[in-house]
């Protein structure tokens, strides 16, 4: 599913009187002197709503760039939509037509994506299996990219074991990051709006997805920007050309098949295309694959045999398949440190590409055994889907108060009337 998306467009296919109220409404950052008195503003902060609002971000500058979640439309985001238009036209929608009140805004196809968190959620059984798994893939890396551990002070101090442990793969990466953690734990920390004041509901909400691992993968711009031949967005032709030479030939190519894809004047340009091209042309499932799929081992149903009949197919010779398999017997009883020690760097890798190959996950090369031991395809994980009577409460509730919301956040915060325009203006 589509957790959070990040999007922008410019703000002349507004309409400029709801551009001027807009900008009216933007906190800023102000600079005083030791009287106290104002001497100039400094940044633009974006629209600040009040904590009994499901929120969003919102900046209008030259463009307007908008970030949320499905929680402002449904009233909680452990499930969501799977297709990026619609994702991005409901929130879309949502903002400008329901709590802003425009008559009009730019369709959601015409935005540009800046940021896109792609979430699969699996369920472990019990909570202490998930704690046992993500001990275990804080030792897994993919070359650099090892698991952090972060753990949340607050819960520390109730709960012995520290349910708020979240995993973080890349986290400071300007291309992509991943994100693990127990979905009941952080349910238990941010309550949905709509029921946060019914003790009771929320705590046996947390629980009953305390056996459930939420796999976040963040998506930039930057990524899609530097791999969009390798996305399928443009045309392999264009491989090998230097960087301005190839950002130029995108937005030709893109003109030529009738998408208006743009290039960023930042200091580090960005290609960026609009969603309605998006949705096409990205494959959600492969990309959060290629985020989580080494950590997942499918070899849990392979008995002995068979993994040496898939060795013997991939390894050039039977020898070399019995070599692989006695190193990872000696994985299973000494543990990936000490087999190693006997193999020079040379056979190691061959060892653990020839493994690989045959179906055995570097998952299960860290520790000897299947991180989960179920038999499990790596596609299953995408048919997960949550079926909760109170997260049908929660949406019921959310739409029955969501107007009155509105209509309080019109009185209260940002009333539009003609002498907040004439005065922007």
């Amino acid at each position: 599913m589509i957790d959070s998306l990040r999007l922008s467009i410019s703000v002349d296919l507004f309409d400029q009187a709801d551009i001027l109220w807009l900008r009216s409404l933007q906190q800023k950052l102000s600079l005083s002197n030791f009287a106290g008195d104002v001497v100039k503003w400094t940044m633009l902060q974006g629209v600040k709503l009040p904590s009994w609002f499901d929120g969003f971000y919102i900046r209008i500058g030259s463009e307007i760039t908008i970030e949320g979640s499905p929680k402002m439309y449904q009233g909680h985001n452990v499930t969501g939509p799977d297709n990026l238009l619609f994702a991005c036209r409901s929130i879309v929608n949502h903002i400008f037509g329901r709590v802003f009140g425009l008559a009009s805004w730019p369709d959601a196809g015409l935005w540009y994506l800046r940021r896109m968190d792609i979430t699969q959620q699996f369920d472990f059984q019990s909570f202490e299996a998930f704690q046992c798994w993500s001990d275990t893939a804080c030792g897994v890396s993919r070359g650099v990219r090892r698991a952090s551990c972060e753990v949340s002070e607050k819960m520390m101090g109730f709960e012995g074991y520290g349910p708020a442990r979240t995993l973080y793969i890349g986290k400071h990466s300007r291309y992509r990051a991943g994100k693990i953690y127990n979905k009941g734990a952080e349910l238990s920390q941010h309550k949905p709006k709509v029921v946060s004041g019914h003790v009771d509901f929320c705590h046996e909400l947390a629980q009953e997805f305390m056996t459930v691992g939420r796999f976040e993968s963040v998506v930039r711009a930057l990524y899609i920007s530097d791999h969009a031949m390798d996305l399928g967005l443009v045309s392999d032709r264009l491989k090998g050309m230097d960087a301005g030479a190839y950002r130029e030939n995108v937005l030709y190519y893109c003109q030529q098949i009738g998408v208006e894809a743009i290039v960023t004047k930042s200091k580090e340009p960005l290609i960026l295309f609009p969603v309605s091209y998006l949705s096409e042309k990205l494959d959600l499932r492969q990309m959060w694959l290629d985020e989580f799929h080494y950590l997942f081992s499918t070899e849990a149903a392979m008995d002995d045999a068979t993994l040496i009949s898939r060795l013997c197919d991939v390894c050039p010779s039977e020898s070399q398949a019995g070599k692989a398999f006695d190193f990872l017997r000696r994985v299973r009883t000494d543990g990936l440190s000490m087999a190693r020690l006997g193999y020079s760097r040379s056979h190691w890798y061959n060892f653990r590409r020839w493994l690989n190959a045959a179906g055995v996950s570097d998952a299960q090369l860290q520790d000897g055994a299947p991180l989960v031991r179920v038999a499990l395809d790596p596609v299953r994980i995408f048919e997960f889907r949550v079926e909760s009577e109170r997260l049908r409460l929660i949406q019921q509730a959310h739409a029955a108060s969501v107007d009155g919301d509105v209509a309080r956040l019109h009185r209260e915060v940002f009333p539009r009337t003609v002498e907040v325009v004439a005065r922007s203006a």
